[in-house]
């Protein structure tokens, strides 16, 4: 077995690249940013040095700015002589809270259509104080070029966040290719992971923003003390048909003050990936490190281990038995967490979220806690009737007020989240309720669900 790990101090930062004001360059991920100063002691050779470097290297900037709509403005620079073109590609777009064009994706027409939510986003050059986020990457200007540097630049208004982004470069010949930002890779990269969007934060401006802008929740703890630590780790799994390999890949992540030799062994949460993921997301994109630093910092929940999966390759079935059979001992032989079955959880997003349902259905007796985020119920693989099985252990179920799988189908002969919520509700069978967040199907979405899910709902 193979592990790789990404030390305490620097765990935040490595978990999701963080980038405030200042020059960022390509190898300071670890370190989380590099800020360029000026000051007289610096040599001359020295700030040629550092011009040189950052003109070869390019990166993100976010910068206090008094003529900007939020109050701060992200700086995005590229270098590439051979490209003809430089797109840039991020969520950077928002829907007006309440709108009804925009609830669960724009799906609810009198006419019995479906309306297009992006005839109704605002972006970042129409942006108002409180409006809500949607989407991942819907946001895409061309970049300007520098004929003299070389350097490819774009610069927008954002409130606070942490925001995903890529560059869409295209050749002389029109080819294009989606990239993470080179100067910007994610770190966890180097670890293991295949993470394609690079990531950066906007602080908080209460002068400029509405209360609800203040995304400081996701940011890494202040105390560098109460930060976790990532490992990317393998283990020998189930051999899913078609395949040859039984070597399967996790990332787990050890909160800030974990303690191997500790009497009473950690709870764990496993989270699983959507569609075209991979075990990296959650703690990448999803900043579910940051995220639980900060609730078990503020004493709103307890410190706990989570283990992130692959579900990848395999049926749904198969996945169970990995899970079961391999992943779980595995995980509880090599660290020090509890076998309790009410120490432990599953929670998924979207295609994740489907594989809890299964989860849910199949090894019920394994989990003590369950959280299905953005997407309904697999009704004709499992018969939900079989209130039985639905009530052994308590389900929470959640999605964004934009997000399509609330009314619609995720695929044929699916359950929506609304409507399975109210057979849950007609049935009597024991859940949380759905709880419904500003949101699409997106990272936006899923960072509040997974903060509400721990501080309301997890070993509760």
């Amino acid at each position: 077995m193979k592990k790789k790990t990404i030390p305490a101090f620097i765990a935040a930062a490595a978990l999701s690249t963080t980038l405030f004001t200042g020059t960022v360059y390509a190898g300071d991920a670890a370190a989380g940013q590099k800020d360029t100063v000026e000051s007289e002691a610096v040599s001359a050779d020295a700030e040629a040095n550092d011009a040189e470097k950052e003109m070869t290297e390019g990166g993100v900037t976010v910068e206090k700015n008094e003529d900007s709509r939020t109050g701060y403005t992200a700086t995005f620079t590229y270098y590439d002589d051979k490209a003809a073109n430089v797109k840039i590609q991020g969520g950077f777009t928002f829907y007006s809270v309440g709108d009804e064009y925009c609830y669960s994706d724009g799906r609810q027409n009198e006419d019995g259509g479906i309306v297009d939510v992006e005839n109704h986003l605002y972006t970042p050059e129409n942006w108002e104080p409180g409006l809500a986020r949607y989407g991942d990457g819907g946001y895409i200007r061309d970049m300007t070029k520098d004929e003299t540097t070389g350097a490819w630049t774009f610069s927008v208004d954002l409130p606070g966040g942490s925001y995903l982004y890529q560059y869409n470069v295209i050749d002389a010949d029109g080819n294009e290719e989606l990239i993470a930002d080179p100067a910007n890779i994610p770190y966890c990269n180097t670890l293991g992971a295949s993470q394609v969007r690079s990531q950066f934060y906007v602080p908080y401006d209460a002068e400029s923003q509405a209360e609800s802008d203040d995304w400081t929740f996701v940011f890494p703890a202040e105390n560098e003390d109460d930060r976790g630590t990532l490992i990317w780790d393998t283990y020998e799994g189930y051999i899913y048909e078609g395949t040859d390999s039984a070597v399967q890949e996790a990332e787990v992540y050890l909160p800030a003050h974990y303690d191997e030799n500790r009497e009473e062994p950690y709870k764990t949460l496993y989270l699983v990936h959507g569609g075209g993921g991979e075990e990296g997301d959650w703690f990448h994109q999803g900043n579910a490190g940051n995220i639980v630093d900060r609730l078990a910092s503020e004493g709103k929940t307890e410190e706990f281990v989570m283990v992130a999966i692959d579900i990848s390759t395999g049926t749904d079935e198969e996945l169970c038995k990995n899970l079961s059979d391999y992943t779980i001992p595995y995980v509880e032989k090599n660290y020090n967490v509890s076998s309790e079955i009410n120490d432990r959880a599953l929670a998924g997003l979207s295609k994740g979220a489907k594989f809890t349902y299964t989860a849910h259905y199949l090894i019920d007796d394994i989990f003590g806690y369950f959280g299905a985020f953005s997407v309904g119920y697999p009704g004709p693989t499992y018969d939900i009737a079989d209130a039985v099985n639905l009530n052994k252990a308590k389900l929470y179920l959640a999605g964004g007020y934009a997000d399509h799988t609330m009314t619609a189908a995720f695929q044929e002969g699916q359950i929506p989240m609304v409507p399975f919520s109210e057979y849950l509700d007609e049935n009597n069978i024991e859940y949380t309720g759905l709880k419904i967040v500003e949101g699409g199907h997106d990272w936006f979405t899923w960072q509040q669900i997974l903060k509400d899910f721990v501080e309301t709902y997890l070993w509760k």
